[in-house]
């Protein structure tokens, strides 16, 4: 007689979206900030200096209570939000946990009906003492499967009964108040102690990471916008920051749409906020190659209001702090924080085609508008800056930027260096050019795509103060973009400022070219060309993401173009065959 193994228990459905909980962490958490800003509000601003008498004294005895009860409910709000994330992560963990459960649940069920079919024929004493031994033994597992599922199921129990006494104690007034009135938001000392503006992002970083994790967390609640741009903090930290500002400022701005009071200002600060939603939305909207999950992304920057309106974008496709290979993208004439969107497009491109030609390896692609780029025409009636696009004005303070940008990228991964590489577009290369030759940009590789021109005092690749073995140059030869720049003897920077610079892609210059034209290409000289670098199955695209991962034997090169005092520009590339290079 042979005693088989019970069956085992049916694994529960269990219907979570961790993402979702994150969103509404995010939201109380952007509430908090809110409400801490009205407690701000009411310590600073309501507070008249030079008011004095009787009514002085009624206002600001009045004031007081409206602002202790503001910073109470920020702290209850923060504490519950924090909870909300802390949620999102177990039940993270609990839904991983179900899906092994239901593996081991079949896998049993698979050896009891093996069992099951065993005993029922002839067997002999031998094989029936095996039986039983086999019997004994999925026994014990089918025993350790009903441990393993009754503890799941009592942590989803805990869990629950966390987060509802999360909830139920902050219910009313009274509640918060007499757990949180009073009480020190930690975010003061911690900010007193930040390094003043224009320190080292290695001093940042020192900082930050010298903060309690309890004071980290309440910085990002508090005061986002004291770090979420700032050079040398984490990109998961500005990333945490800069979604808490981001929500904060959708729902104010959104609000006052509704109720018909949105300054001209604000309408344009929410254009370039609900890009920067846009934007991320795009990346996350994308699915790994390798992995088939969405694809993480990290708010690196984030200002809505900069340069006069035009506003301030980066956002990554990838985890900055850990990744491989991280890349910066820099965009050009026509850029502004509405444009987020279709420079997440190409992060994300670029991003799953680095991914899928060489899968062993993590990357993180950041775009990054960062300064303020020609993008205004005269008879749009938007000003006069896209004249801009024929000078070196814009690129030398970008340049200045984005040095600060990749610095701030080496010091907050704690010595724990990424392959580094930067790409400048069309005017964006004149930016990247500067950022190079005039800040000792610090990066692996350099990367000009499309380049009319990258600097008039970098007349080759040997200026940028990069190793010209890893300097680079993709040039289409339909791009009439690219025809700007200088060319053999004649300088156009020398007549009155005019001018870009000197094309990369020549001889000359001494950086290596490599093959970007396309197979849609025309035979004349078409500005949609100009586009098309991060397009997929591209020889371009082909070829950066090569770089990027450090790759540089799958690099596709190209001959220079060339350019004798006795003729025009002669390119190679006019009359070479393009090809399709599959990057997904």
């Amino acid at each position: 007689m042979v005693t088989l193994p019970s069956r085992p228990r049916v694994v529960p459905v269990l219907t979570v979206d961790p993402g979702a909980i994150r969103r509404t962490g995010g939201q109380l958490l952007a509430a908090s900030t809110q409400v801490d800003d009205l407690g701000t509000f009411v310590a600073g601003t309501a507070r008249i200096g030079d008011w004095h008498g009787p009514a002085s004294v009624a206002y600001h005895d009045a004031i007081v209570p409206t602002g202790r009860r503001a910073d109470a409910m920020s702290l209850a709000l923060r504490g519950v939000a924090q909870r909300v994330a802390t949620h999102a992560d177990e039940m993270t963990d609990l839904r991983d946990r179900r899906v092994d459960l239901v593996d081991r649940r079949d896998h049993l069920q698979q050896q009891i009906a093996h069992l099951e079919t065993r005993a029922t024929g002839e067997v002999t004493p031998e094989e029936l003492a095996d039986l039983q031994d086999d019997c004994r033994r999925v026994q014990g597992e089918v025993d350790a499967f009903e441990s393993d599922l009754t503890a799941w199921s009592t942590a989803i129990t805990t869990e629950e009964g966390a987060m509802n006494d999360a909830f139920t104690r902050v219910l009313d007034l009274a509640a918060v108040d007499r757990l949180y009135g009073g009480v020190a938001d930690p975010a003061d000392a911690a900010l007193d102690t930040k390094p003043p503006a224009g320190a080292s992002p290695q001093a940042v970083n020192a900082w930050w990471d010298g903060l309690t994790t309890a004071q980290q967390q309440a910085i990002i609640a508090a005061a986002p916008g004291a770090i979420g741009n700032l050079d040398g903090i984490p990109a998961g930290a500005r990333d945490d920051a800069n979604t808490v500002a981001l929500d904060r400022d959708l729902a104010d701005w959104r609000n006052a749409d509704a109720q018909g009071v949105m300054t001209d200002d604000e309408r344009q600060w929410l254009a370039n906020a609900e890009a920067a939603q846009d934007a991320r939305d795009e990346i996350e909207g994308r699915v790994d190659p390798v992995t088939g999950l969405p694809i993480e992304s990290q708010i690196y920057l984030y200002d809505p209001s900069a340069f006069d309106g035009d506003g301030a974008i980066a956002v990554s496709a990838g985890n900055v702090d850990t990744a491989d290979n991280v890349a910066v993208l820099t965009p050009g004439f026509g850029t502004d924080g509405e444009s987020a969107p279709y420079q997440a497009d190409r992060a994300a491109t670029v991003y799953e085609s680095s991914r899928f030609l060489d899968p062993t390896a993590s990357n993180a692609t950041l775009f990054w508008i960062g300064y303020d780029a020609p993008d205004n025409l005269p008879w749009t009636g938007e000003g006069w800056d896209g004249a801009g696009v024929a000078t070196e004005g814009a690129a030398e303070d970008g340049g200045a930027r984005l040095a600060d940008l990749v610095d701030g990228l080496r010091a907050s991964r704690d010595g724990d260096d990424a392959h580094l590489t930067a790409i400048g577009h069309s005017y964006g290369s004149t930016t990247t050019g500067h950022a190079a030759h005039d800040h000792g940009l610090d990066v692996d590789d350099l990367v000009f795509v499309g380049s009319p021109g990258v600097g008039g005092d970098t007349d080759s690749a040997a200026d940028t103060g990069v190793d010209p073995d890893h300097v680079w140059a993709g040039a289409n030869s339909r791009d009439p973009v690219t025809y700007l720049a200088n060319h053999g003897w004649f300088h156009g920077e020398t007549l009155g400022g005019a001018g870009l610079g000197d094309d990369p892609a020549e001889d000359d210059f001494g950086a290596h070219r490599f093959q970007a034209e396309d197979v849609s290409r025309p035979d004349l000289p078409d500005f949609d060309q100009h586009s098309l670098y991060f397009d997929h199955d591209t020889e371009s695209l082909h070829n950066l993401s090569e770089i990027i991962n450090g790759n540089y034997d799958g690099v596709l090169t190209a001959d220079p173009n060339h350019d004798p005092w006795y003729a025009g520009v002669h390119d190679p590339e006019l009359d070479r065959e393009p090809t399709t290079q599959v990057t997904r």
